[in-house]
């Protein structure tokens, strides 16, 4: 204890303090207990020992807290406090007792009077005394003002809501506890209460300030009692509105956000009550459907909709959903609207419920017009070819199935034309695909032109058409309309700044009703493929040999398939000989295959179609690796006079732009020299794309690998353009050597030979059948020969075992040597 809790306890004053009947505490400025005299023990019903130190808030009843809390705080700045009426926790239970606080130094000296049985006795016998206990503990404010506002009287509930002492309030002006915003409402409020005198009370919503600093919300009611002797003052009673007001905060902002939402959203909002009312509707509703400020502001639903069926393509099915739908109240829609404008709208319609009672319908409109727009331009695409227009495969069978559908219940026959360009990739490649795109539009126009405005023409892809012809009599009706598609495409047209003509190849296939589109198109494909092998530019009808045929076709195309891995390809050699020493300087390469049923079969059997079918890359890079191990076995057996190894290229091959490399990593891998590697490419090959063919020639020639041209003099190229290339070797194809020695059917072989020799190649003739072939072409100077009459091609043990005969009759000084 400190000293004037000494002097408290010790002197007079202490012996004073400890004889009076009432409870007294000394506190702490924190209300901790610092003495408490015998009442207050008894009160209480624990020792000052056990009490010391704690805080005299523990006693109080937890409604009383901020009452007794805010009187402690304003007994500070005074000599006595105001007397207050709480509940406090003693050793009998909850007791009323009337507290009173004065400061006693930096402490507070409060007495505590116990209130309980008077009250009680009071209250038996006063009805105003309960009445005011009532007041007193009340969960609202209660004051009396004067005529001026100022306070009179207040309730505890001025402390216990908003913690102002109430001896502070009273003989203030009623606005000083008003925020400073609402004061012009409390003066307008009061000055309407005296000009009405007592015939009615004025309530007011008003923000009252607090202790803390903050503000309650709180509903003011003012009755005017003025004139009544027993009050002679304005009655005011009040009540804590925060929550209503928070809450019609939110209801006022629920409101300004969906009228906002409504009048923001793309799509028009009508609200109709059940009795046909409009009770809302945004201006996006209005707009969209055109009405006048007058449709609307009547407020009736059916002027709005007798507007609505003056715009629409189908009143009567527009009208016959609405009145579905009232008479359904429970019922939900969605539609959509053709206008007469050409606009297009998406209708929703909802009941509207209230406590999930039906109120109303919303009907909802969307302008979905662009959206239609392009959902029949992606129709339209999904199903035709973009570049002519035509229908595309998709939208071709689907007509074939439904006419085979039709033909059913008719009895006719329908055609099925499938038409190919002619030499297409020839234009592609010569004029550009600019140039190739405009000429399928003007086959797409011609086509359009030789048909019937109910058939159907379709372009398939690439160069490829189609057309359906319905309602077939006679299969010479059907001739007459193909041999029309002919005319018309044979006409000159002008492309790229040329005048040409071209043509087409036409398979035609019959359906009647047994067949679906896959088998009709399936058939006049293969048709077409006839009319292709018979010449192009005619017309070939389906016949049951040609899917025969086909069959035959795919079966080649599987068994190819894997024929390397399967180790069913062999390779033969034939040997090629200098004319002057018979020396065997080359063996070119040629394969075979050793088909698991058919036995040995020529290259005849299946290179062009493994060309045509993709194939050739694998077959051709499995012999060139199979003759260059070969050739170097052939190095290890006779030294460096062992003979070089030809090996044919393929189109594809030459043009790869990898195949430079490979060769390279061959070469690498087996150790073979480049120079005992010759590569055969046919004359077409070199014209068919002269610049990308010189650009691979010349990367293989730098690797050092020979080069020679085969069939020359059958193709179409100029001794300039050969002349470009870097070969080394010009080989004379078989058909100049089949004359006799003094025919001038040699001509054509001697021009080559001096052409060859003019330009610095070795001249190379195949095909040598003869002794005398053999005789001329060594008479007139051809460096190598290879044929049958020298040597027929064989397995490579037998070709080594001509290798070794032909080092024996070996001479020196041979013109071949010029080949390296």
């Amino acid at each position: 204890m400190n000293s004037e809790v000494h002097t408290a306890a010790d002197t007079d004053l202490g012996s004073v303090l400890r004889s009076v009947p009432d409870g007294v505490l000394l506190v702490g400025a924190e209300l901790d207990v610092v003495w408490a005299n015998p009442a207050a023990e008894q009160l209480f019903g624990i020792t000052l020992a056990e009490g010391i130190g704690r805080s005299g808030l523990e006693f109080i009843h937890p409604d009383d807290l901020g009452l007794v809390a805010a009187s402690m705080m304003s007994v500070q700045s005074k000599e006595r406090g105001t007397p207050i009426e709480v509940r406090i926790n003693t050793s009998e239970g909850w007791r009323l007792v009337e507290v009173v606080g004065a400061p006693f130094g930096d402490q507070l000296l409060i007495s505590i009077r116990d209130l309980t049985e008077r009250r009680r006795w009071e209250i038996a016998g006063d009805e105003v005394a309960r009445f005011r206990s009532l007041m007193q503990n009340a969960a609202s404010v209660t004051m009396l003002l004067n005529g001026d506002g100022i306070v009179q009287d207040t309730s505890g509930g001025v402390t216990r809501l908003l913690g102002w002492d109430q001896e502070w309030v009273e003989k203030r002006s009623l606005s000083e506890l008003v925020d400073e915003a609402d004061r012009t409402v409390l003066e307008e409020g009061l000055e309407l209460l005296r000009g009405l005198g007592p015939s009615g009370p004025v309530t007011l919503d008003l923000r009252m300030r607090t202790l803390a600093g903050g503000t309650v919300s709180f509903a003011l009611t003012f009755t005017n009692m003025l004139d009544d002797p027993t009050v002679e003052g304005i009655v005011v009673t009040g009540h804590d509105v925060s929550d209503r007001v928070v809450a019609q905060e939110q209801l006022e902002a629920a409101h300004s956000l969906l009228a906002a939402t409504l009048e923001s959203t793309f799509d028009g909002i009508l609200v109709v009550d059940l009795d046909g009312e409009i009770r809302s509707y945004n201006r996006r509703f209005a707009s969209m459907w055109r009405f006048s400020e007058n449709t609307l502001t009547s407020m009736k639903d059916s002027v709005a909709l007798a507007r609505a069926l003056e715009q629409v393509k189908d009143p009567a099915g527009f009208l016959a959903k609405v009145e579905e739908l009232y008479a359904r109240p429970d019922a939900e829609s969605n539609d959509v609207i053709e206008l007469i404008d050409g606009r297009v709208f998406e209708r929703d319609s909802l009941p509207q419920r209230i406590g999930g009672e039906v109120v109303g319908r919303v009907w909802s409109f969307r302008d979905v017009t662009e959206q239609s727009r392009l959902q029949r331009e992606l129709t339209h695409q999904a199903f035709h070819d973009p570049l002519t227009g035509l229908a595309n495969t998709a939208l071709f069978r689907n007509r074939v199935d439904h006419a085979a559908t039709r033909i059913h219940r008719t009895g006719q026959r329908h055609a099925v034309l499938f038409i190919d360009l002619d030499d297409f990739k020839t234009i592609n490649d010569s004029l550009g695909h600019s140039a190739g795109d405009d000429l399928l539009k003007i086959v797409s126009q011609s086509l359009l032109r030789s048909l019937r405005s109910v058939d159907t023409a379709a372009r398939l892809g690439g160069d490829e058409f189609a057309v359906l012809i319905d309602d077939v009599e006679e299969l010479d009706d059907v001739l007459i309309v193909a041999e029309r598609i002919l005319a018309a495409v044979r006409e000159p047209i002008h492309l790229a700044q040329k005048k040409m003509a071209t043509s087409v190849s036409i398979g035609i296939a019959i359906g009647d009703g047994t067949h679906d589109a896959e088998a009709l198109l399936r058939n006049a494909d293969l048709a077409m493929y006839a009319a292709k092998s018979a010449g192009k530019n005619c017309v070939k009808v389906f016949a049951d040999e040609m899917h025969q045929a086909a069959l035959d076709s795919l079966d080649l195309d599987m068994r190819l398939r894997g024929v390397v891995e399967r180790d069913e390809l062999v390779v033969h050699y034939q040997p090629i000989q200098d004319m002057g020493t018979g020396r065997i300087v080359a063996m070119e390469a040629l394969v075979r295959w050793n088909h698991p049923e058919r036995g040995l079969l020529g290259p005849g059997s299946f290179i062009e179609f493994a060309e045509q079918h993709g194939h050739i890359d694998a077959i051709g890079y499995h012999v060139l690796v199979t003759a260059c191990e070969q050739a170097c076995r052939w190095a290890r057996e006779v030294g460096i006079d062992a003979p070089a190894v030809s090996v044919n290229l393929s189109p594809h091959q030459l043009l790869d732009p990898t195949f430079t490399d490979r060769v390279e990593l061959l070469l690498h891998r087996t150790g073979l020299h480049p120079a005992q590697l010759i590569l055969e490419i046919t004359e077409g090959v070199l014209m068919s794309d002269p610049a990308a063919a010189i650009v691979s020639l010349e990367r293989l020639s730098g690797l050092g690998v020979r080069l020679a041209v085969d069939d020359f003099g059958t193709g179409y190229s100029s001794l300039a353009y050969l002349q470009q290339f870097p070969v080394n070797i010009l080989k004379i194809d078989g058909s100049f050597v089949s004359g006799s020695a003094n025919s001038d059917d040699w001509s054509l072989a001697r021009a080559v030979v001096q052409i060859a020799h003019a330009i610095g190649l070795v001249a190379l003739a195949e095909g040598v059948e003869t002794q005398e072939q053999a005789d001329a072409l060594s008479a007139f100077g051809c460096d190598l020969a290879q044929g049958y009459h020298l040597a027929r091609p064989a397995e490579s043990e037998a070709a080594m075992e001509l290798i070794r005969s032909s080092l024996g009759m070996e001479s020196h000084g041979s013109r071949a040597e010029a080949a390296g």
